[in-house]
């Protein structure tokens, strides 16, 4: 049967792979001529786009403190929005709290998602000071790796306590002003909300819930005028809180969770040093991180979508956003076809990838 497996699948991508260089000999001048109008289309909607006047529009952003909440902030505060920027707490030194005090189009909110007291409470704030709302921008998040087997079920509840049903709960509250005003919801996914990787589970999860959340909720609101976009970053980690050293401690806490919570046969089987393989990946991420790097024109390719998602006539349902140091974003190049290739493929290539396949040696 293995062996009948395999002959399949050689033979399909052996026809697969001729198909593909005999579109490429023989129909060079279709493909040269949908190249070229694929840069037209992509060009002219960037350059005819259709933008809603500003005029001190009211946005709600979650997951301020850091990384894309922050930068996209400032960015929306320096263009006339009105910004409402949660914060976990307001007794800490954060930047944007900082930057309230110089401001006065942004305002500093606490605001736990997890906690439904700061999200009424940031829905009096904005009601007190804007009177109503046109966005909400849905940011806040955290990162967690472990294999199913090691992740406990709290951590799991966790992340998608923050990830999911944070998002759920902000939207919920605000929904009334944001239909009133015909205005955007826009949720912050990832690229791994198209696609699943080991020892990732939880996260996807959390990614992929909110795809689907998104879909139904902008099908939902479209009788109403209100616009629903999902932002798909791809790998920001260079230039993001992912990379930040709270981030690490927070992981390394995380797994010592797990490590603490398991079973003596799940210890003695994988043993310590294999629990611990995310953690040392996210420190190599943060010994990494360059401080010198100007982080705000990094994260620009998407507060520029997720400005263009709030604005434009005609927003996106989805945005993919490369990201990545190199000539391209080979992590958001996959995410666009991993949906179109059999799971043989998709399957190796992850194993590339990660090692996935390799015999454990306990």
């Amino acid at each position: 049967m293995d062996t009948l497996v395999i002959l399949y699948r050689t033979i399909v991508i052996s026809l697969l792979f001729a198909l593909f260089f005999d579109i490429l000999v023989n129909n060079y001048v279709c493909i040269i001529s949908i190249v070229i109008v694929k840069i037209t289309y992509s060009y002219a909607e960037i350059k005819y786009k259709n933008l809603l006047p500003v005029k001190k529009k009211a946005v709600l952003i979650t997951g301020c403190d850091t990384g894309f909440g922050f930068h996209l902030a400032n960015r929306l505060a320096n263009d006339g929005f009105v910004v409402f920027a949660g914060v976990l707490s307001l007794t800490e030194d954060y930047a944007i709290n900082g930057r309230d005090r110089k401001v006065s189009n942004v305002h500093a909110v606490q605001l736990d998602v997890t906690k439904t007291e700061d999200i009424q409470q940031a829905v009096l704030k904005v009601m007190n000071i804007s009177g109503g709302l046109w966005g909400i921008v849905n940011n806040a998040g955290i990162e967690l790796s472990g294999d199913i087997e090691l992740c406990t079920l709290s951590l799991y509840r966790k992340v998608q306590e923050i990830n999911l049903y944070g998002y759920i709960a902000v939207i919920k509250a605000f929904l009334p002003m944001i239909r009133k005003s015909k205005g955007r919801i826009v949720n912050v996914s990832s690229i791994l909300g198209r696609q699943s990787w080991p020892g990732r589970s939880a996260y996807h999860i959390s990614k992929h819930a909110i795809e689907t959340m998104s879909d139904s909720l902008r099908l939902e609101m479209v009788k109403f005028g209100v616009g629903v976009s999902i932002i798909e970053p791809g790998n920001y980690g260079h230039a993001t809180s992912i990379a930040a050293k709270v981030a690490c401690e927070r992981i390394k806490q995380d797994v010592g969770k797990m490590w603490d919570e398991a079973l003596p046969e799940v210890r003695q089987f994988y043993g310590r040093d294999y629990f611990f393989r995310a953690l040392k990946g996210y420190t190599e991420c943060c010994s990494k991180f360059d401080p010198t790097l100007d982080t705000e024109k990094a994260v620009q390719p998407v507060t520029e979508a997720i400005k263009d998602a709030l604005i434009n006539t005609r927003p996106k349902a989805r945005y993919i956003v490369d990201g990545g140091t190199g000539l391209f974003d080979i992590d958001a190049v996959y995410a666009r076809i991993f949906n179109f290739l059999p799971e043989y493929i998709t399957d190796f290539i992850i194993g590339m990838k990660t090692g996935c396949y390799k015999a454990f040696n306990s």
